[in-house]
């Protein structure tokens, strides 16, 4: 979704999945893409989720706000960090 475009952080397109946000950043789907079933779908279905406590999220308006960067334990993907040191140690 990012790399197609369909996000804003604070009002400028964003296509690169790696950008680094920052806490007050204001993330938003793009008008034009807000009108995407698959961006509907995607709405619908994470309708019922609690958002993390590091982010403020408004569904009405589909807009974020980071208010803190997450801890390691604030965040749960399964990510094994020992792995990521390896690859970029090389």
């Amino acid at each position: 979704m990012v790399l197609h475009g369909h996000f804003e952080v604070n009002g400028h397109k964003v296509n690169i999945p790696s950008y680094q946000i920052k806490v007050g950043d204001e993330i938003t789907v793009r008008d034009k893409s807000k009108d995407s079933p698959r961006v509907k779908e995607l709405m619908e279905r994470s309708a019922d989720r609690t958002p993390p406590a590091w982010l403020e999220y408004d569904a009405q308006e589909a807009k974020a706000r980071v208010v803190a960067l997450p801890n390691r334990d604030q965040i749960d993907a399964p990510v094994q960090e020992h792995l990521i040191i390896e690859l970029y140690s090389r």
